[in-house]
């Protein structure tokens, strides 16, 4: 069984330790390091070797958004592959909309259960991803969509008729095996399609492009 190494950060001590202690009674993950700084785990963060870093939004130096941001840039111009995920006290689509476009690969609520947590974590660790197309047009439709950029517009002009099939299908929340077996191609070149079109679009998760080609569908 592979292990899920993950990071931690949130200024307040008691939700981060009870974060850690749900995580490490797990079999399969690990919390490699925590901090309650956010400004230092953004310098940190992109050096250690994690699947997964947990950011809870109410740091008191850097809240919400602008956490998360900054730390999803850091930790892709260091080259760091690792899937932010974010929380808050509750479930929240509002909430979740907001992580989703500052840069996190999802959001969870400390009213959901342990199990619902822990399976969006395992969920952000996969390589292939699955997007929700329904909750995100959900979103989309509530809160607006991402604007597109010319570099994606370009790109998706460029692509052949079987790329844009792929995209199709990743708009239906398949995931890129069953893309790959549907389109008789390799796992790899599916995951390296949607993996270019995320840097196009200047994003950092794959919930962010799914976002803006449902926008751009409507």
């Amino acid at each position: 069984m592979s292990e899920i190494r993950i990071g931690l950060i949130d200024s307040n001590e008691t939700v981060r330790s009870g974060r850690a202690m749900v995580i490490n009674s797990q079999p399969d993950m690990r919390v490699i390091f925590e901090e309650s700084d956010p400004i230092r785990a953004i310098e940190l963060a992109p050096d250690y070797l994690v699947d997964v870093v947990i950011a809870g939004p109410n740091s008191y130096k850097l809240r919400g958004g602008r956490l998360l941001e900054s730390l999803c840039n850091a930790m892709f111009h260091a080259g760091n592959s690792a899937a932010i995920v974010s929380y808050g006290p509750f479930q929240n689509e509002k909430l979740s909309y907001e992580a989703i476009l500052s840069g996190a690969q999802d959001y969870f609520g400390l009213d959901q259960s342990a199990a619902e947590q822990l399976k969006i974590i395992r969920n952000v660790t996969k390589r292939d991803f699955l997007v929700n197309p329904a909750r995100l047009q959900e979103l989309g439709d509530a809160f607006g969509f991402p604007m597109s950029s010319l570099r994606l517009e370009e790109k998706l002009s460029e692509l052949s008729e079987n790329q844009t099939r792929m995209v199709e299908l990743f708009l239906t929340g398949e995931s890129d095996s069953t893309i790959a077996k549907q389109m008789d191609s390799a796992r790899t070149r599916v995951a390296q399609l949607i993996d270019n079109l995320v840097v196009a679009g200047g994003f950092t998760s794959r919930n962010q492009l799914a976002l803006c080609l449902l926008g751009g569908a409507k």
